[in-house]
This record gives C-alpha cells, sequence and structure tokens, in this order.
C-alpha cells in the first residue's frame, strides 16, 4: 500500500513538473503553430560582391528647399546592405516585371512630375516613364515597370526615383537612387512556392532566401487587394522593414498612386 501511495504521489509530481516547463501559459493545441507561423519571416541578406565603380546609391532623399523640402524624407523601402568596404542601397528580384516601392512624405499631383528609370551595368536605359500622376495622399506608394528588354539573371541594375517638386528648376528634384540585381530561382525555392499555401508563406520563402524585392512585393499586393486589413500579414509587412531599418515606414499606409505607361 505504502509503494503505491508512493507511485501515486510520484506521478502526479511529474504531471505538474511537465504542465510548469513544457506548456507555458493557457496553451491550446493550434496556438503554438499559429506563433510560429507569424515569427517565421526573417530576412536573410545575401552576399553582395562588390561591383568597381558601383554607386553606394541614397535611401533617402535629403536636404532640400523652397517647394521640395516637405519630400525630403522620401525613402526608398530597400534595405542597406553591406559589399564590403561601402554600404549599398541593394536588393535581389526573381521577377521579369519588378515592382517598387517608396515612401512619399507628402500629397502628390498633376504639378508634381515624378520620373522612375532603371539602367543597366553600362548605363543603357532599361526602362524610364515619366508621369503627372492623380492626387495622391502621403503614404506608401508602388510602381510596377515592365522593362524594354528582359532582365538578365546575374546581372545588376541601377534605378532612380525622383520627384520634381519645383518644374520650374528640375535640377533641384528629390530622388532616392539603388541597385537590383536579378536572379533566377533554383528548382529547389520553385517546389517550395509551388507548395505555398498562403502569400505569407511565399513571402517567407523569398525573404529567407534574400530575394527583398519579391517578398515586400508578395505583402505589399496583398494588403492592397484585401480592403479588410489583414493583421498577419500587416504584422509581416512591418516586421520586414523593421528588419531593413525601415521602421520610420511602418506607419505609413499604403495608397494607389502611378500606373507607368510602359
Amino acid at each position: 500500500m505504502k509503494n503505491l501511495r508512493y507511485l501515486q504521489t510520484a506521478t502526479l509530481i511529474s504531471a505538474i513538473t511537465l504542465s510548469i516547463f513544457n506548456f507555458p501559459g493557457n496553451w491550446q493545441p493550434g496556438q503554438a503553430q499559429t506563433l510560429k507561423s507569424t515569427s517565421k519571416l526573417q530576412y536573410v541578406a545575401p552576399v553582395n560582391q562588390e561591383q568597381p565603380g558601383e554607386p553606394r546609391g541614397r535611401r533617402r532623399g535629403g536636404g532640400s528647399r523652397g517647394n521640395c523640402k516637405q519630400y525630403e524624407t522620401l525613402t526608398a523601402l530597400v534595405p542597406i546592405t553591406n559589399t564590403g568596404s561601402k554600404n549599398s542601397v541593394w536588393g535581389q528580384s526573381a521577377e521579369q516585371n519588378p515592382t517598387f516601392w517608396f515612401a512619399v512624405p507628402d500629397r502628390l499631383n498633376s504639378q508634381v512630375p515624378i520620373e522612375f528609370v532603371i539602367q543597366d551595368e553600362a548605363d543603357n536605359y532599361v526602362y524610364q516613364t515619366k508621369l503627372n500622376p492623380p492626387e495622391t495622399p502621403a503614404g506608401i506608394i508602388s510602381i510596377a515597370v515592365q522593362p524594354q528588354t528582359p532582365l538578365v539573371a546575374g546581372k545588376s541594375y541601377r534605378w532612380t526615383f525622383s520627384i520634381y517638386c519645383d518644374p520650374e528648376k528640375p535640377s533641384s528634384s528629390v530622388y532616392v537612387r539603388g541597385s537590383m540585381t536579378q536572379v533566377a530561382l533554383n528548382s529547389t525555392i520553385q517546389k517550395q512556392l509551388k507548395s505555398a499555401k498562403t502569400p505569407l508563406e511565399r513571402a517567407t520563402i523569398f525573404a529567407k532566401n534574400g530575394i527583398w524585392y519579391n517578398a515586400l512585393t508578395t505583402l505589399g499586393e496583398e494588403i492592397q487587394k484585401n480592403k479588410q486589413k489583414n493583421s498577419e500579414i500587416t504584422s509581416a509587412w512591418n516586421e520586414l522593414l523593421k528588419q531593413a531599418n525601415l521602421e520610420n515606414s511602418t506607419s505609413a499606409p499604403i495608397v494607389p498612386c502611378c500606373t507607368p505607361k510602359n
């Protein structure tokens, strides 16, 4: 009888110990999986081989005067990546028609032209558009482009986004500048993307493989499509921006803006 009581007591203690150390809080089946899935997104910056003469880029518009002062905090939503001897505004893309994202601190309208250009490594223009946007509130805008010539995997391209806030003085425009390397998806990533069931899963795959432009665009387009706010997608979007030290842009709304003339 004494042995039976000892066994019952030991069993009770073991059960209590397990409940304390293995199941924190009010754990419920499925809860841990949800927390795990929302914390998976991690941008792993790839190693960028520095190219001789390649500019560092400019992620923020910088100081301006006159009519352009309100745009001086214009920001390109691109990581700053260390390339050995310098930091560059740079990321990778696996999309032939990539989308670029910018945080514009003041409203745009038809009186404030904008321009976006892409150049190859020899400074040839691969894409160029200049347009007068419709009335657009301050926020994050996207520019989807269709280059005149196909982008080549392994090649880097330089882009510049400019706001001509003082049409009478084009030289006073506010601009941001960076570069993008085109990559081809290997068979493993292709299989993973094919098996992905949600945009968040796709964005996570792109992020962990260092493909910044696709990761950000996957989340941004999902936010644009869904009028009802998806907290999981929004959290992932904010988390991705924070990982690139772009937390100042997490509070900015994504606003419809510009359809480039391709």
